[in-house]
């Protein structure tokens, strides 16, 4: 019998969290099946608001196991919740998203059926792409023609057709919002210097360590809804660089050739003109610094 943890890490967002919290107390997964929660928490969540969730997930049978970080950052969220699992399977979920009552049992039921696989992951309901935005993303290198691929720029817009697939697929990244993986896998991670605050890019990193033990697959059947809380509450032009300068290092960690670089540089310049209509300067000056340290610094030597 497999056995699962299931880790949310959160900052100052009680209203998704209890929200998150009440859909994994409805699963429709026996008493039996060993399952803990873990809470890892950047913020601050009220005594109060534990014990709720607490008695909740009591009556399921599930322990909450708490832990309240003083370094803030996803990574090292994501680092401590892998130290506390105890269970063999851990399910990242974003604060802000609800499981349907199956949820579990279906996530359990697809590493029995693929054994050898070190990962599985499923698909956020809403996220899609019209005719024209899979072209738009195509052509500024933000999309794979493969559901399971990162773009040529190291993007993970592919995800945008996944509400597409009929069967399971195998792939080479999760989405943070509800990622698995086995937790031998991904045990002892270390912190990374450019993964702090605002981590875009962790979820492809963490399925790229563990892949090194199996194949990641998504399962369509593993649908959930995620509201899309802020993304970030850091500073836009902050959250713009941090897009680039990560992607920037995930295509150095994959030793890619300059064919990566060039197609980051074509992605960068995309959303400056995309961010312009908008007048969203803030978010056009990190952009812009990007690019500068590509070229200045010549990162991608």
């Amino acid at each position: 019998m497999l056995s699962l943890s299931v880790a949310i890490c959160t900052r100052n967002r009680i209203a998704d969290l209890t929200r998150c919290i009440r859909s994994i107390a409805t699963q429709n997964i026996g008493q039996t099946q060993p399952v803990e929660v873990i809470i890892i928490d950047d913020g601050e969540i009220p005594q109060a608001t534990l014990h709720q969730f607490e008695t909740l997930l009591a009556a399921r049978g599930y322990p909450l196991v708490y832990f309240k970080k003083n370094d803030r950052g996803l990574w090292l969220s994501r680092i401590k919740a892998v130290e506390l699992s105890a269970m063999d399977i851990i399910l990242f979920l974003d604060d802000d998203v609800e499981i349907p009552d199956h949820y579990l049992s279906t996530l359990l039921q697809t590493y029995l059926d693929h054994p050898n696989c070190a990962g599985v992951g499923g698909v956020a309901i809403g996220m899609r792409n019209s005719f024209f935005g899979t072209l738009r993303c195509l052509l500024s290198f933000q999309q794979s023609l493969s559901s399971g691929k990162l773009s040529l720029s190291g993007q993970a817009g592919s995800m945008y057709n996944w509400h597409k697939a009929r069967r399971i697929f195998r792939t080479e990244f999760q989405h943070g919002c509800n990622m698995s993986f086995k937790t031998s896998a991904i045990r002892g991670l270390q912190p990374i210097p450019w993964l702090t605050s605002y981590s875009v890019g962790e979820d492809i990193m963490l399925s790229r360590i563990a892949q090194r033990s199996g194949p990641l697959y998504i399962n369509p059947e593993l649908k959930l809804l995620h509201h899309e809380s802020p993304a970030s509450r850091d500073n836009l032009e902050v959250v713009a660089y941090t897009r680039v300068m990560n992607h920037v290092y995930l295509l150095k960690d994959k030793r890619s050739g300059p064919g990566g670089y060039l197609a980051l540089v074509w992605t960068t310049l995309y959303l400056i003109l995309r961010e312009q209509p908008k007048k969203n300067f803030a978010a056009i000056n990190g952009y812009k610094r990007g690019l500068k340290e590509i070229f200045s610094r010549r990162i991608a030597d």
